[in-house]
């Protein structure tokens, strides 16, 4: 029997009924709903209408399209139409209704009043071989792609309802992904490779209760950081977002607001996986809200003192260096060694025997931040002057008579030489306190002393790269990985055998000795 559909007018009111195939050959507005599914990673899935469907044969769509049959409630209908085509159920949610009008084969013109609805499935789809001989999981880039070059392969309403002004796509997969529990867990886990390739090595070694929280701590100090590193922002516009932005950690702003809002206004010049974390900052801030209490107020401590503290150094980060080493401590401070203070309550809520030695620990802790800021300081110099910072202090270029200025990647120049040794030599000093916090872990935790000596080490191999050669650009071999990698199995469970293994990866290395007592500035 042929199938009946609704006729609306544009409120959606019903004013009347018509057979499917006459209403489709005549134009008519009718209601309809379009299904969007997607799964935990945020992918949409699709399905390829079967070779026997009456128009629109063999070609790719969205997961599911129908109509609701009259008396029918239009989520129930798509509930059913769900399960009747692609054999899958699951909580539905309607995010908004539009207008389109598409010609499609056979002399058929779709009309709709369409009902757009998201949700989300982790499970394997039973299509319906009658409706859908195919279906796959498509990322949203990839979809576009696809639309922009290959359209003919697409159904006429799904072009047409992708290229809608009202269609929200990366916002419904926000939201689908909002929704599923595993989804904003999946994607941390995702996008953490992308924007550090160091702590997508070291954070796995961690035991499973620590890695979300550090990895999440981890991801909302980096989202600070590239609001700090923006080009495109004013000093004024970066105190403002860096203080817009704690207070969504604090739970008192909207982070879809702000992701939206900022995402505007980051270029080309940021890291595209930094600007897809802006993006998604909903989802990182839905794991947060899974941890404990002592492990988000250590985080939220942690991203006060941050913001505070790049806020204070906005106006001082020029081509001009900053003024002094002590600047340069306070600056590591704010941005690396209070990092390394949060990771220390981490690690006393996990191994509550540590709470006796936690002062000790701070204090080693910001050492381990502070060596790792600095290392990325030397690292990332050249970087850093194409986008007009420079982080080197002025009474230490003063004192071998260095101008900033004169500097030039690639060339090689005495006196910066000497320069880099100095801060090279300072840098290995905090790793070694770093050492010490890692040999005060119990050795019945392997996986917190390798995820510690393992960054310490891929620091020690960064600084040896940019002690040869400071004139370039210092990257770390997959070799040289593996080598510490390899080294710290063997001897993660003796104190004596990772000292050795230290003082291997940082052999010729300068040493400058620190003060016995370097406390933290005071808080912002």
């Amino acid at each position: 029997m042929e199938e009946t559909l609704i006729l609306v007018d544009g409120n959606d009111r019903q004013i009347g009924t018509g057979l499917k195939l006459q209403v489709h050959r005549e134009g008519l507005l009718h209601r309809a709903f379009s299904i969007f599914i997607f799964d935990h990673k945020g992918r949409l899935l699709l399905q390829r209408r079967a070779a026997g469907k009456y128009h629109s044969a063999n070609l790719w769509t969205n997961t599911c399209c129908g109509h609701p049959r009259p008396g029918e409630e239009t989520e129930h209908a798509a509930h059913r139409r769900l399960g009747e085509e692609m054999g899958l159920a699951c909580p539905l949610r309607e995010v908004m209704t539009l207008t389109y009008q598409a010609r499609v084969p056979g002399n058929l013109i779709e009309h709709e009043f369409d009902h757009i609805y998201i949700g989300t499935f982790d499970g394997e789809p039973q299509a319906n071989p009658t409706e859908a001989s195919e279906w796959r999981w498509i990322e949203i880039p990839a979809l576009q792609q696809w639309v922009d070059t290959a359209p003919e392969a697409l159904t006429a309403w799904f072009n047409v309802i992708l290229a809608h002004p009202a269609c929200r796509l990366e916002d419904w997969r926000l939201q689908a992904m909002m929704e599923n529990p595993h989804a904003p867990f999946a994607y941390q886990d995702e996008i953490l490779p992308q924007v550090s390739r160091t702590f997508a090595l070291t954070i796995p070694q961690l035991p499973a209760e620590l890695r979300p929280a550090v990895a999440n701590a981890y991801l909302l100090c980096r989202m600070a950081d590239t609001i700090e590193d923006e080009p495109g922002l004013t000093s004024a516009q970066k105190r403002y977002y860096q203080r817009r932005y704690f207070e969504v950690i604090s739970g008192q702003g909207d982070a879809k607001c702000l992701s939206d809002e900022l995402t505007q206004h980051l270029t080309e010049q940021t890291l595209a996986a930094e600007r897809e974390l802006i993006r998604h900052m909903p989802l990182i801030l839905a794991v947060n809200d899974t941890l404990n209490p002592a492990k988000r107020r250590a985080i939220l401590d942690c991203l006060n003192i941050m913001t505070t503290g790049m806020a204070e150094f906005q106006d001082k980060a020029g081509l001009q260096g900053l003024a002094t080493r002590t600047e340069l401590d306070r600056y590591c401070y704010y941005v690396a060694g209070v990092v390394g203070e949060t990771l220390t309550e981490f690690f006393i809520d996990f191994e509550p025997q540590l709470s006796t030695q936690r002062e000790t620990l701070k204090h080693l802790a910001r050492s381990f931040g502070t060596g790792l800021q600095l290392t990325n300081i030397l690292k990332d110099q050249w970087e850093d002057r194409c986008r007009g910072v420079c982080w080197l202090p002025q009474d230490l270029l003063a004192e071998y008579h260095l101008q900033p200025c004169v500097l030039q990647a690639g060339v090689r120049d005495p006196k910066h030489v000497q320069v880099v040794g100095q801060m090279v030599g300072t840098a290995n000093a905090h790793l070694q306190r770093a050492l010490q916090f890692a040999l005060l872990i119990p050795a019945r935790h392997p996986g917190i002393r390798r995820f510690m000596v393992w960054t310490i080490g891929l620091a020690l191999l960064t600084l040896r790269n940019v002690q040869a050669h400071p004139e370039a650009p210092s990257k770390v071999s997959r070799a040289e990985v593996a080598w510490i990698m390899g080294l710290t199995r063997l001897s993660q469970r003796s104190d004596t055998g990772l000292r050795w293994l230290y003082t291997l990866a940082a052999r010729q290395l300068p040493f400058t000795a620190l003060a016995p007592e370097q406390p933290s500035p005071p808080h912002p």
